[in-house]
């Protein structure tokens, strides 16, 4: 749909097929909730009534009633997009770059993991953590692929009425609104849909399926030991080691190993690790997960829009998958910031930004 010039070409090929773990963790809730929609809608109901619901002009979280769904995602196979996203590659700044959001056939939805109890009926205004994790999922539905851009947090960004800070800064300073203007700011993508899951979320699912079998390295486990963790014990020669629910959230946020990037592979190995146990899980093991986890999802799609999404999960798992870092290793360097710390200054913004917009609507 995009028009370039060349210039960004080189840049696909650095996309890397992306591991499906995230992916595949919030659409498999999807399915269960499509799975239950099926057997009964009131019983839907009462899951997705379990979901924080953020209300956009003041952040605030409530729980709403449920309304009839919207008509399944229409099938665009063979058709000509009539709304194809012009990209300028002649622009020399980020502010130039015009200001890309959802179209016909393309849904961006922002994935954020927060450290505070945003979400649960007992804090709804607590903003005081900064967004742990954030991916921009980007659904084609016309080219039938999912896009994954992991945002690093310790990117040195332009947070609006807040100077400049880090890129998960902007969650403690405003919550989901502030994040999503701070994207659209520095990364000229406008965000209209986002999903916070809690980490609270994360232990809980990890204890409901009895913990995780992953190989760790030797590197990995001393990390246990040096910051007084409950050491995992190997159980065989490779490394494979079960981990309880608080091991695997450590272990998902190690820092000291490979940095953002080696952390964010953790992350994923984490959920690939609970998705296997998933497949071979029981309806009322997975029911059990949904309705302890779903507390602590909060959104600010209506009941339609989550609806259509679950509709249409099953049919999501068939698409290709990429994603990307931004920035990628060679578009940063180290810059130290007093009173913030070590940040990610990108090296040529305006170049980042266009490969972005080419990434998701190319």
């Amino acid at each position: 749909m995009a028009q370039n010039n060349g210039s960004h070409i080189r840049r696909k090929k650095k996309m890397k097929k992306g591991k499906k773990a995230v992916l595949i963790l919030l659409i498999a809730i999807l399915c269960v909730l499509a799975l239950l929609l099926i057997a009964g809608g009131i019983y839907i109901k009462v899951m997705l009534g379990r979901i924080g619901r953020i209300n956009p002009n003041d952040g605030n979280i409530s729980y709403v009633d449920s309304i009839a769904p919207d008509p399944l995602e229409p099938d665009f196979s063979g058709v000509i997009v009539d709304d194809p996203v012009h990209i300028n590659d002649a622009v020399d700044s980020v502010n130039s770059i015009e200001i890309q959001g959802n179209t016909k056939v393309i849904s961006n939805i922002l994935l954020v993991g927060v450290e505070t109890d945003v979400g649960t009926r007992d804090d709804v205004n607590n903003y005081s953590g900064r967004s742990d994790s954030m991916i921009i999922l980007s659904i084609d539905r016309y080219h039938k692929t999912i896009k994954m851009i992991s945002l690093l947090r310790d990117s040195y960004v332009a947070i609006p009425g807040h100077g400049y800070g880090k890129l998960n800064s902007s969650y403690r300073y405003g919550g989901f609104e502030l994040l999503a203007q701070t994207i659209e700011q520095n990364f000229r993508i406008k965000i209209d849909q986002y999903i916070a899951v809690n980490f609270k979320a994360f232990t809980i699912a990890v204890g409901a399926m009895d913990g995780v079998d992953i190989v760790l390295t030797d590197a990995e486990i001393d990390q246990f030991r040096k910051n007084n963790q409950k050491v995992p014990v190997k159980t065989n020669d490779e490394g494979l080691c079960h981990l309880d629910a608080e091991q695997a959230l450590y272990y998902s946020r190690i820092r000291a190993i490979g940095d953002d990037w080696g952390r964010t592979a953790r992350q994923r190995t984490v959920l690939q690790a609970l998705m296997s146990k998933a497949k071979s899980a029981g309806i009322g093991t997975l029911h059990n997960v949904l309705y302890e986890v779903l507390p602590y999802v909060s959104t600010n799609m209506s009941e339609n829009e989550i609806l259509g999404y679950v509709g249409s999960a099953p049919t999501y798992l068939s698409y290709e998958v990429d994603q990307m870092m931004l920035p990628d290793r060679d578009e940063w360097y180290k810059v130290y910031v007093k009173g913030i710390g070590s940040c990610l200054g990108l090296k040529d913004p305006t170049e980042t930004v266009l490969g972005l917009h080419h990434f998701i609507y190319g």
